[in-house]
């Protein structure tokens, strides 16, 4: 059984095709008729208008000739099929069913979201104003660093990183890992990730002194400040390891976005809230002790549980006839 939230969505899809505005009037007229199928003159029109222009010139140099060709050698096949697949009743088939099902959710779906396309100027305004610090961002400075408790035992660090370059950075991890104070980026090798002239790390808890990010401000990305930094009652030890310039985004640069963003989050709110009260409406039952009988083996192979002694699907792998070697029969 598909999922009743799914089931609803699809017949209300199908009420909305029902309940469509009628066609002017001669585009209603029926154009071809294939048996029980028909198609209007709108009908036509619309499936013509789906041909790319640069492809029209294969039915034909006017367009009569294109209209009539188009009729013979798309629509009337397509009809034809579709007669014999009546014939056939293969809209009884179980597979065909499930596609019927969800085509008429996709529509469903597609109607949700050309409603919620409507995006109010003052809505993309409002949303700007209360997420300014997404599209306004200050310069940051990417920045390591290693909290000690004092001054000389800051330098003494400061020192071992810089006696090698070849391994100043095993020599800087190893020093953050066994010294730092600061627990919660010592085994990050003290890294604080992008830090805003205020102090704020790119982690909400974490703050830091903004002196870390004034004295490193007067080194270039890859060095280390020169000397120990106070930090509170501590000193820090810190390595300037990039930058990111600062960034701001008008409201004209960021509305398509934030278009985009306000039109997803409509259609996911109404389809969620059309989905409980279809739900509540049309949903009678679910057997949920009946999808026991649903099989779903460690291989993989979903289908109703078979009855005792019926031969399963996957037949068990063959060890094969015994074969004689200097051993014997193995």
């Amino acid at each position: 059984m598909r999922h009743p939230i799914a089931w609803a969505l699809a017949l209300l899809a199908s009420t909305a095709v029902a309940q469509s505005p009628p066609e002017p009037a001669g585009k209603s007229d029926v154009a071809v008729t294939v048996g029980s199928s028909t198609l209007t003159v709108a009908d036509v029109e619309r499936r013509l208008g789906t041909v790319p222009v640069f492809q029209l010139s294969q039915f034909g140099k006017t367009p009569n000739e294109i209209r009539k060709k188009f009729v013979e050698t798309v629509l009337v096949p397509e009809l034809l099929q579709v007669e014999e697949a009546r014939r056939r009743e293969i809209e009884k088939q179980p597979a065909t069913r499930d596609r019927v099902r969800d085509t008429l959710r996709q529509a469903m779906e597609n109607e949700l979201r050309e409603a919620a396309n409507s995006v109010a100027p003052d809505e993309i305004k409002s949303y700007y104003d209360q997420n300014r610090h997404r599209f306004n961002t200050p310069r940051r400075l990417k920045l390591w660093r290693i909290l000690v408790r004092d001054e000389a035992a800051a330098k003494k660090i400061l020192t071992d990183v810089k006696a090698s370059e070849v391994s100043s950075t095993e020599r800087w991890n190893k020093a953050a890992r066994d010294a730092s104070i600061d627990k919660s980026t010592s085994m990050r090798d003290g890294d604080l990730g992008f830090v805003s002239p205020d102090g704020q790390t790119e982690m909400p808890q974490l703050r830091v002194d903004p002196g870390l990010v004034a004295a490193a401000d007067k080194v270039k990305d890859g060095e280390l400040v020169p000397e120990p930094v106070k930090e509170g009652e501590n000193w820090a030890v810190v390595w300037r390891r990039g930058s990111l310039e600062a960034v701001s985004r008008t409201l004209a640069q960021e509305a398509p976005a934030i278009r985009q963003v306000l039109s997803r989050d409509k259609v996911t709110g109404q389809s969620t809230e059309l989905a409980k009260k279809l739900e509540s409406e049309m949903v009678k039952n679910v057997s949920y002790e009946l999808l026991s009988y649903v099989n779903v083996d460690p291989a993989g192979d979903v289908g109703a549980r078979q009855r005792p002694g019926v031969i399963p699907r996957h037949r068990a792998k063959n060890p094969g006839a015994p074969q004689r070697d200097e051993r014997g029969l193995r």
